[in-house]
């Protein structure tokens, strides 16, 4: 064969192979993730995470990896990892609707339909690249032991009773606060006239959900608006350690402030085809009644059909539904308009 000719071919061979090698570089850069193994952000109870991973593990080995935060961390990392051009995430779950909306919206998430969707309620059904797994309400909680009589209303903690006595999370800090008080910004009457009279009567503003409840129930504070899992827990493990506990919970008549808990696989051309499918195993198993009976047990609301409440929640419930895609266009101005009260 010619020299010359027997040179190109091997130069044409190794062009061919270097830019092969380079696409297997980029194609491995672009996918922060191992093989074979998927990264999940979520938030929720420790304890029942542990039971989830452990369940969804004993047929697939060692395939999870969590990274567990509460409800605002896990919204603001995603969207600044977003804003950095690749959420290193393959399956997100927990916080409110929101940050799935805007993530849908431009295009971020896999539309992917889980196996089992047909077991779900209607109202939980959407055609969005997400899925609901849970419902959690936004309530009063109260100290039994310490206040005069049972409230009934979000209204009561403007008694001269609650002054000085009553908690609620910062929405800065937390996006599930930020959803219960879009729920009740105009509560009574326009531009957060509620959380204006909250403030008169001296509403002390903690970091997240979970020290409502916890200082409630430890004498700081009378009572407070957070979500109801949270108490049902306490309550769980103050019947099973055997000792009192005066936390309680009203059903506000106003109706209790619903807040659904979505989930949704990351959208990466270059995620392995293994990795795939755990994540969409993930988001079924998420939704099935093995699953579904673990979050229940820990005050979540079922979104499943043929699941019943968790103890503890009136079948009559009424409830107060955010109106999610309003307040993804507003959400600045009512954390704005908040601080003015607070800040």
């Amino acid at each position: 064969m010619n020299r010359r000719i027997l040179l190109l071919l091997v130069l044409v061979i190794t062009s061919s192979v270097l830019v092969w090698a380079e696409g297997r570089q980029e194609s491995a850069l672009s996918y922060p993730g191992i093989e074979g193994r998927i990264k999940v952000y979520l938030s929720g109870p420790a304890d029942m995470l542990d039971k989830l991973e452990g369940l969804f593990e004993e047929e697939r080995g060692d395939v999870l990896e969590f990274v567990h935060m509460g409800c605002g961390p896990l919204r603001q990392r995603i969207w600044a990892e977003m804003e950095s051009g690749m959420i290193n995430a393959d399956v997100l779950w927990g916080s409110d609707p929101l940050i799935y909306m805007a993530l849908n919206e431009r295009g971020k998430l896999e539309e992917y339909r889980p196996k089992g969707y047909e077991n779900l309620k209607e109202e939980f059904q959407t055609e969005a690249g997400y899925t609901y797994v849970n419902e959690r309400y936004g309530v009063v909680i109260y100290n039994s032991d310490s206040v005069s009589g049972k409230p009934s209303a979000f209204r009561d903690l403007l008694k001269e009773e609650y002054k000085g006595n009553i908690c609620h999370a910062d929405p800065a800090f937390s996006s599930t606060a930020l959803a219960l008080v879009s729920g009740l910004w105009n509560l009574d009457g326009e531009n957060g006239v509620f959380y204006g009279r909250l403030r008169e009567n001296g509403l002390f503003l903690t970091k997240t959900n979970s020290d409502v409840p916890s200082k409630i129930q430890e004498g700081e504070y009378l009572a407070g608006i957070a979500p109801h899992d949270a108490v049902l827990r306490l309550q769980k493990k103050a019947k099973k350690d055997g000792y009192p506990t005066p936390l309680a919970i009203c059903w506000p008549v106003e109706g209790a402030v619903a807040i659904q808990r979505p989930i949704a696989i990351s959208k990466n051309e270059n995620r392995p085809q293994i990795n795939e499918e755990i994540a969409e195993a993930f988001v079924d198993f998420m939704i099935s009644k093995k699953a579904q009976n673990i979050t229940n047990q820990f005050g979540f609301v079922s979104v499943r059909k043929d699941l019943p409440l968790p103890s503890g929640i009136p079948e009559d419930l009424k409830t107060i539904l955010p109106d999610w895609k309003h307040l993804g266009e507003t959400q600045n101005i009512i954390n704005e308009d908040f601080k003015k009260f607070f800040y």
